[in-house]
């Protein structure tokens, strides 16, 4: 139960001692606000106690909720105090029953309570003065109010909630809790500035005193310890300040017991040696003196420890000694007082404002409620006398909802009220429409026995036939005037006292005396002086040929629904592999009917165009949403679609859809029509992904263009230098051997490249063949270091991290063919002044060949198709460095083949490090080739 903890109060004795415990300890531990503000919360329970149980239970609980002010005249007072309130509070529920308990205790402290508490402080106002004595009457009228707005918010949270003892629960009216929440704002928060300043206060006080003895002390100290070489001089000394600085003053020597002293021996030895105060150091100065704040013990109110409290300074002297200042703190509490009641009259001033202020408030509130509430008081009443509700109006957005919620119920009312009139009008049309209906029913009688299909007859209470159907003429073969008023047993032989209704078989007899089996239903009508029986007969002659015939009809039936079953099944197995189909294949696909709304959309679509299922939507719906993922100015095929499926007979299949994510798509359009019956059905669309194949169509002119460029420059380098050999026949030897050098270089150039396009082609066929051996990895790197010419020999450096030969398995040529195109890359994609490193490293299951090189790098949106054969990056064709795209594909390929994996790291414009891993090979390996 959501106030469980609240039904401990439904008993007024279990009630009562709860409360009086937290009054207890209300009063027990009070709350010491400001210097003057000590605020006790038990009489808030006893409010509460009064007004849930009665005088009865208030009583007791007063005399022990006034137990913490002990039991001397503080405990009388304020036990007869609170007595009197109770009282009071007792005649004024009596004399007003709806009286409110804010409104009778603001009345009786005002004119009881405070008034008696001036009278009782007035005899102590010599020793009180008349400052400290308005603060207590301003401390009492804080606590009232306080106790007073706790008691009545509880009340209401309590009273509301549960029943207690023989009073059942209320409502509370919103204006009432607006009302005290608005006081508890300001009088919370007024108290909370009050405490802020007040606290503010004592430390700037604090710091008074403390910045006084500090400047003080400076001058003493040195006169004091000057003074010890003649101690005669050190009495006069400390009255001399004592005169003039208004500072007491004890000297202490080095055993701790005071030599001079300004006060009197008691405060001398309080001063020195008593724990009577407590103490709260404030500062220590730099020369080792500290400053304290001294509290007496034995004061229970925060004004009373102030008003006695004194400051002290430790001063350390020479050889041991210890001089004490004291200073006594009342000196400020004079303008303390005068700023505490100043204070504290505003914070009432406000609050009795606050007072005045919060009943217009709560009712400006809780107006268009109440306006609302009178509105649609009765609004049944008012609807069936047509009297117009004149609804309130309201600024405030939740009352405005709520207003419209119950016009919007009071339009349902009235629109229901008015079905109802129109009903109850259609009932009197229909009693109307019933007269003439029972008066056509006689007619409609005679109709239904003159064309009934089964033989009618119907007897009187003395079974004698009184009607005779047509339909029982032709059965009989009696006409209607021959057999009226005959009994029934000329016609039919059936048990007159057997009173069955259900339908039976009996036989009959024809006018010819020839019987024949018919089926029988009676049906009998009572009336108040006879009875009347209706006798339904069914002639039973070609019941057995119409039930051969029902047979073979169900039996022709049954065959045709197996025929039926079996055709759909193999029609539904047909649509579930179509459907399976359709959703699987690798186009997007989307079906729509001949209305243009979207019957069926495969998961291809949805992926390709990021789209959600437009299923049950209309296709221009769709193709308005593609159009937004169009590359602009490319959408003009939309249009020629809508024309298409409006009815126009062109339409360009294979039609081009480019997006802005760079896909291409190739659109097909296909009518879905029945052949037979030349109903058109609708139509298919068909989106093609053809993006790969538009790269790799690309990507093949360019190596078009790029293998016809790299054959052609080695073949006309070629034939320019053997045109020069045979012109100048008269050359000189160097140059022709030159010459012939040059053919023979740019020949092998262009064997390596033909060997390259061979290479993929056995690669791809898997007719790729290696010939496996051991293969010692250092010296192989080195050979083909050695390959290239000077230059590029020198910025090749090898390491090698291990002392021992590393040995690899594999294809020997193959694997120079894989460094070879890493190293050419390296020295190819860097300046000629950078270095590249090759570094052989040996893991515990694989060697690593990592090539590092500080060239312009692969660009990040490049890195993931590098491998790919015909690529090449970005970045090649911007420095227009000459290649096929083919070298990276044939190496990871040969790679692979060897169980390696190739890998690499390249930051654009710092450069890219090239990794192979390659197996080690095991010790029972042997060289083999493989296929």
């Amino acid at each position: 139960m959501k106030y469980r903890i609240l039904l401990w109060f439904r008993s007024p004795w279990i009630g009562t001692i709860i409360l009086t415990i937290l009054g207890i300890a209300g009063n027990y531990f009070k709350w010491d606000l400001s210097l003057n503000l000590r605020f006790a919360l038990g009489s808030a329970a006893l409010l509460i106690i009064f007004r849930l149980y009665g005088l009865r239970f208030a009583v007791p609980a007063l005399l022990a909720i006034n137990i913490p002010f002990g039991f001397g005249g503080s405990y009388l007072f304020m036990t007869g105090l609170f007595g009197l309130e109770i009282l009071f509070l007792y005649f004024y529920f009596k004399w007003f029953n709806k009286g409110i308990l804010f409104k009778g205790d603001l009345l009786f402290w005002g004119c009881i309570g405070l008034p008696l508490v001036f009278l009782m402080y007035q005899y102590r106002l010599d020793e009180m003065g008349i400052k400290m004595m308005t603060l207590v009457i301003l401390e009492q009228s804080f606590n009232s109010i306080i106790n007073l707005l706790i008691a009545s918010i509880l009340l209401e949270s309590i009273i509301s909630r549960i029943k207690i003892d023989i009073k059942p629960t209320y409502t509370i009216s919103l204006g009432r809790i607006i009302f005290k929440y608005l006081i508890a704002f300001v009088i919370f928060t007024s108290l909370l500035l009050l405490t802020v300043s007040s606290h503010q206060q004592f430390q700037d006080i604090r710091g008074l005193y403390s910045s006084y003895l500090e400047r003080s002390s400076y001058i003493y100290k040195q006169d004091i310890e000057g003074s010890f070489s003649d101690m005669r001089t050190v009495k006069p000394l400390m009255n001399k300040y004592k005169k003039n600085f208004y500072i007491d003053s004890v000297l202490v020597s080095p055993l701790g017991s005071s030599i001079y002293s300004t006060l009197d021996n008691k405060t001398t030895k309080q001063l020195v040696q008593d724990g009577s105060y407590e103490s709260l150091m404030i500062k220590e100065t730099a020369d080792g003196a500290r400053i304290f704040h001294h509290f007496p013990l034995n004061r229970l109110t925060l004004i009373e420890r102030w008003q006695e409290s004194y400051f002290v300074m430790d001063i350390p002297l020479n050889h041991n000694y210890r001089l004490l200042l004291k200073l006594t703190a009342a000196f400020y509490l004079e303008r303390i007082y005068i700023f505490y009641i100043q204070s504290i009259i505003t914070i009432l001033i406000v609050i009795g404002i606050a007072i005045l202020l919060a009943r217009p408030i709560s009712r400006k509130i809780t107006k268009p409620l109440l306006e609302l509430a009178k509105a649609s008081n009765n609004i049944p009443r008012k609807l069936v006398k047509d009297t117009p509700i004149d609804w309130p109006n309201s600024n405030i957005s939740e009352f405005h909802a709520l207003i419209e919620n119950f016009k919007l119920v009071s339009l349902v009312l009235e629109n229901q009220f008015l079905q109802i009139q129109r009903d109850k009008e259609n009932l009197e049309i229909r009693v109307v429409e019933r007269t003439f209906d029972l008066a056509e029913s006689e007619s409609q009688k005679r109709a239904i026995l003159k064309y009934a299909i089964n033989g009618i007859i119907s007897t009187d209470h003395q079974m004698k036939i009184t009607e005779f159907n047509p339909a029982a003429e032709q059965m009989f073969k009696y006409s209607r005037e021959q057999v009226i008023g005959r009994p029934l047993s000329d016609l039919l032989v059936i048990d007159t006292s057997q009173q069955e209704d259900s339908n039976h078989s009996i036989t009959a007899i024809r006018s010819d005396d020839t019987p024949f089996q018919v089926e029988l239903t009676r049906s009998e009508i009572l009336a108040e002086e006879s009875s009347f029986q209706t006798f339904f007969v069914h002639d039973l002659t070609q019941q057995e040929k119409e039930r051969a015939q029902r047979n073979e009809h169900e039996r022709q039936l049954e065959a045709l629904n197996d025929r039926l079953r079996e055709e759909q099944g193999v029609a539904e197995k047909q649509k579930s592999i179509t459907g399976n189909l359709l959703e699987s294949v690798q186009e997007g696909i989307v079906m729509c009917d001949s209305k243009g709304i979207i019957s069926f959309i495969n998961p291809t679509m949805l992926s390709l165009f990021k789209i959600k299922d437009y299923t049950g939507y209309s296709v221009q719906q769709l193709l308005h949403h593609i159009e937004d993922q169009l590359i602009e100015g490319t959408a003009s095929w939309i249009e020629k679609l809508e024309q298409f499926l409006n009815g126009e007979p062109h339409w360009n299949q294979g039609e081009l859809v480019l997006l802005k994510n760079e896909k291409i798509l190739s659109l097909y359009v296909t009518p879905v029509t029945d052949t037979v019956q030349q109903i058109e059905h609708g139509v298919i669309l068909v989106f093609r992904d053809r993006t790969e194949e538009e790269q790799v169509k690309q990507m093949q002119n360019e190596l078009i263009s790029v293998v016809s460029h790299e054959l052609r420059t080695p073949l006309s380098a070629m034939m320019g230098y053997i045109e020069m050999l045979m012109i100048y026949q008269d050359m000189s030897i160097e140059k022709r051997h030159t010459f012939i050098e040059t053919i023979h270089q740019e020949g092998q150039r262009l064997s390596h490249l033909l060997d390259d396009f061979l290479d993929i082609q056995r690669i791809e066929a898997d007719h790729a063949e290696y010939h496996m051996t051991y293969i010692p990895l250092y010296e192989l790197l080195q050979g083909i270091c050695h390959q290239w010419n000077p230059d590029s020999r020198d910025r090749i450096i090898l390491h090698h991290e291990g002392v021992d030969e590393v040995f690899i398995t594999g294809d020997h040529h193959r694997l120079i063919q894989v460094f070879q195109n890493l190293i050419s890359n390296a020295l190819k994609y860097s300046s000629a002044e950078s270095l590249v490193h090759i570094v052989i490293e040996e893991l515990p299951h694989q060697i690593r060949v990592s090539i590092e090189d500080s060239g312009i790098g692969i660009p990040v949106e490049d890195q993931a198709r590098i491998f790919q054969k015909f690529f090449r990056a970005s970045s090649a064709s911007e420095h227009q460095i000459k290649g096929t795209g083919l070298g990276l594909y044939i190496t990871q390929r040969i790679v692979n083949d060897h169980k390696g994996e190739l890998s690499f790291v390249s930051r654009p414009n710092e450069g890219s490090v090239f990794s192979v891993l390659l197996p080690k090979p095991k010790k029972n390996d042997s060289a083999h080739s493989i296929e």
